[in-house]
């Protein structure tokens, strides 16, 4: 299994491209989630009674390659979630629209909310220098360490090389397929980081890096003196009663999770049992459609679990790092004009799970997806297409 997984694992766990991600060899920053506008209209396609066809949409693009799609859409006025496809290709298990799914990068705002709670409870300081927790061991082999601060992780600020660049060599992943049945944490990830040339001054500039959210982990663990999976349940998970969303590596015991599919030699392979052992802030969460949405619905809505000043702390002006006109990163999500509406998003891609999680607050909107087909091409395929049809589906309909 090692050697039919190494080649893809190296862009899956390095970088997901899509419409939100960068995937050029010139920067590995995410881009623009906007909709493509020479694209044809699907509104027309998908209709039925009035109402656009969630179902019909995700039915159309399963396949011998897109093996399960989930998707739900939540507004005002109308919420679907549905699924289509099969979950598990052994036993051909038709897939539920409550299954859990590894986020990949999509979970980076649950590490990014926890240490917002964490800076709110006087825990820590978001606008410290890194080397306030971390050893000098680490912070000299970081160029201008004792100038980061740990907001400037958080919002990709830093300058910290990427561990998983895609113009980098695959020492991590040969390191990750090696070892990972002994389990891989953050400090196996950061290693790769270190000693390696800053892509710019902290705060001079904006590139996605994973380095960051591994250092970030780190961070929280030394801050709490346990796994901050303990702390993301206490404050985030059972706060909200997210009852099938957990830690990978750490709370694997809590929910089933579906299989994730990569095609390697000719055959799937199932990827969990690599995926599941790796504990890494960057990628730390399983969860269900709902259940993200219902995060996001919190984020936003909920004052009693998360006061206007820790909200401010995750998405307001002194935690935005701007990428380009009209898009910027905030703590753990992306913060994005579109055809006049404030978008916040995430996605993530590794082996066998692609997810994407976008909500609009001024329409009080969520749009949540994943797939468990890997980063063939028909996945992405589908993955962009879901996006394009269901966000023209929602603005579109605003506008006329």
């Amino acid at each position: 299994m090692i050697c039919r997984l190494r080649e893809s694992f190296t862009i899956a766990i390095a970088i997901f491209s899509l419409s939100a991600c960068g995937g050029d060899n010139s920067s590995n920053t995410q881009k623009n989630v906007s909709i493509p506008a020479q694209q044809p209209a699907l509104n027309s396609v998908h209709k039925v009674e009035g109402e656009f066809n969630y179902q019909k949409l995700i039915d159309d693009l399963v396949s011998d390659q897109v093996h399960g799609i989930i998707l739900h859409v939540s507004t005002p006025n109308r919420t679907f979630t549905g699924s289509s496809g099969t979950a598990n290709l052994t036993t051909q298990a038709p897939l539920q629209p409550d299954a859990v799914y590894h986020l990949a990068s999509t979970g980076k705002v649950f590490t990014a909310l926890l240490a917002v709670q964490l800076h709110q409870a006087g825990l820590l300081d978001l606008d410290a220098t890194i080397d306030t927790w971390l050893s000098p061991g680490i912070i000299e082999q970081i160029e201008h360490g004792t100038d980061i601060t740990l907001r400037q992780l958080l919002n990709h600020s830093s300058g910290i090389y990427n561990y998983s660049d895609p113009r980098s060599n695959d020492a991590y992943v040969e390191f990750v397929l090696a070892n990972y049945k002994k389990g891989i944490t953050n400090q196996d990830l950061v290693q790769f980081a270190l000693g390696q040339p800053a892509y710019f001054k902290p705060g001079s500039g904006a590139e996605y890096s994973n380095s960051n959210y591994a250092l970030a982990g780190i961070i929280l663990d030394r801050v709490l003196g346990h796994p901050n999976a303990h702390a993301m349940r206490d404050l985030i998970i059972d706060r909200l009663e997210l009852v099938n969303t957990f830690s990978v590596g750490i709370e694997n015991q809590f929910a089933e999770i579906t299989p994730g599919y990569e095609k390697q030699n000719g055959e799937y392979i199932n990827t969990w049992p690599i995926l599941s052992h790796v504990t890494s802030s960057a990628t730390p969460i399983a969860s269900t459609v709902t259940e993200l949405s219902l995060l996001m619905e919190n984020i936003f809505n909920n004052e009693q679990w998360l006061s206007n000043q820790a909200r401010e702390e995750l998405i307001g002006a002194k935690s935005r790092a701007s990428v380009s006109p009209g898009l910027e990163y905030v703590l753990g999500l992306w913060k994005e004009d579109i055809q006049g509406y404030t978008v916040y998003h995430h996605n993530g891609g590794n082996h066998g799970y692609v997810s994407n999680n976008l909500y609009i607050p001024e329409l009080n909107t969520s749009v949540v997806y994943f797939l468990n087909c890997g980063l063939n091409d028909k996945c992405l395929d589908a993955f962009q297409t879901i996006e394009r049809a269901v966000m023209e589906s929602i603005l579109v309909k605003l506008k006329v």
